[in-house]
Formats: C-alpha cells, structure tokens, sequence
C-alpha cells in the first residue's frame, strides 16, 4: 500500500504499469526509434510526411492522420514528458477501469485533439504539421483530476501537491517542453474530450465501485428505453387531453374549442391514433 500523508491523503511514486499503457509505451518507443532511423540513416520524413497531422492532408483525404500523428514525436524529451505521463496517470486509470474502456477513452481523447487541430485551421489559425501524444495525455490528466482532485502526489519527488494542482502544473510542464513547436489546438481537444467523458459518461467514473464499464451498447440501449418511457407518458398524456376535449365538444360544441385546441386534437389523432 502506499504511504499517507498526516493529512490521510495518499502519496504515490508511481503506479505499477498495466497492460494497455505498456503496449502504448512500446508502440511510441518503437515508431520513435523508426523515426530516428529514417531521418539519420537516409534522411528522410517518410512517417511524418504520412502519418504527422496535416490540415490540408486531412482535408484531401489522409484522415488517418487524425490518429497516427499522437504516435509520432518531436525528439526525445517529446516523447519522454509524454510517455512519463501516460505510465504515472494513464496506468491508474485503467487499474480502475479496464483495459478496452482505457483505449476507447485514450484514442477518443487523441482523435478529438486532431479534430479540434483540424476545425482551428478551417477556422483560419494555421496550425502547421502535427505531432505528439499529448491530446491523449491531456485527456487523461483532466479525467485523473475529476477522479482523485484531493489525492496527494510528490512533484518532483519533494512537494506534495493535490492531483488537481499538480496536473495543472504538468500541463504546463508539457505544453513548455515542446516550446514554440506545442501543439495547443491537440492539447484543448484532448482535454476537452476528457472533461465531456467524465461528466456526461458517468460509467467512467463508476467503475471503480461498481465493477463495471462503460460501453457504447449499454448506453445506447439506456436511451432508447429512456426515449419509449417518454414516448408513453406522452401517449398518456396526449390521450387524457383528448379525452376532456372530445368531452368539452360533447357539452359545447366544435366551435368551443381554441385554434391550439384543435391544432392538438389534429396532430395527435395523426401521431398516437392513426396506426
């Protein structure tokens, strides 16, 4: 277990690294290493030219891109701040939630950073060429500091900081890292996409007490069982209505009832009585 500060809050210096995390760790190091051997051995930009994210490629078909490039990297302390994150945040997160519900949530938060990088140069701030996890990463810093804003972390091995500062303050770290070079646009669709999935995605945040996780199936068949209740209660509703307006003629007459009235009486008949 790990030590508690007097405070009761927990102090981590690292989580142990899970499945999904080393397979990414190992995708990033290993295309990195491409990379290097590319441009230093022949002097090419073979992956970036295909794989980094470029608006106007998007734009003339490379859609692909607005996924590769979070595996593509700047140089070494590119990917050493990102990988660094990725193990101390990402590996946490999926102990709690799983393996599948880690990657759709790491590649939802990658895709959204290309989308948002794509929809900024369309938008007329150009964006350049693309490249870096950090969309990703950025997602899972902002959902590890709705999980656990008040748990205690050492930054830089000294200051104990809550969760919800010390990611702050990474994020910073990361976005300086990368200098004139930072990809901000990625970085705000990243930690868009985290912030949307925890808070309208409460089956993210439930995982750790339920034992579950959430899936697109079980939530597109929540909506559709929401959407037939308030179909029915509608139906109720509607047919109560009619009922004290076909009453209301049978005392008064047709000509009783108001132009919405009869608007109402029209449009139901042809939705909930005329099947």
């Amino acid at each position: 277990m790990p030590p508690r500060s007097p405070s009761g809050y927990e102090l981590r210096f690292g989580p142990e690294l899970t499945s999904i995390v080393r397979i990414l760790l190992i995708a990033n190091g290993t295309i990195f290493v491409l990379q290097f051997l590319t441009q230093m051995l022949f002097k090419m930009h073979f992956l970036e030219g295909l794989f980094a994210l470029s608006p106007a490629a998007v734009m003339g078909g490379s859609v692909w891109q607005l996924i590769t490039y979070s595996f593509l990297h700047v140089d070494f302390f590119h990917l050493l701040f990102n990988m660094l994150a990725l193990w101390m945040f990402g590996s946490e997160l999926e102990s709690t939630w799983g393996g599948k519900p880690f990657l759709k949530f790491y590649l939802f938060a990658s895709i959204m950073g290309g989308v948002v990088t794509l929809i900024a140069s369309i938008s007329g701030f150009p964006q350049g060429i693309v490249m870096g996890a950090s969309g990703g990463i950025f997602g899972l810093l902002v959902a590890y500091a709705i999980m656990w804003p008040n748990r205690e972390i050492l930054f830089m091995m000294i200051f104990p900081l809550r969760a919800k500062f010390f990611v702050m303050i990474l994020m910073l770290m990361i976005v300086f890292a990368q200098g004139g070079r930072a990809a901000h646009m990625a970085h705000l669709g990243g930690a868009i996409a985290g912030f949307i999935l925890m808070k309208l995605y409460t089956g993210w945040k439930d995982n750790s007490s339920k034992g579950s996780s959430w899936s697109l199936s079980r939530y597109l068949q929540k909506r559709r069982f929401q959407r037939y209740q308030e179909e029915m209660y509608n139906r109720e509703n509607a047919k109560k209505r009619v009922d004290d307006l076909l009453e209301k003629i049978s005392r008064e007459g047709m000509n009783s009832l108001s132009r919405s009235e009869k608007k109402f009486l029209n449009d139901a008949s042809q939705k909930y009585f005329n099947e």
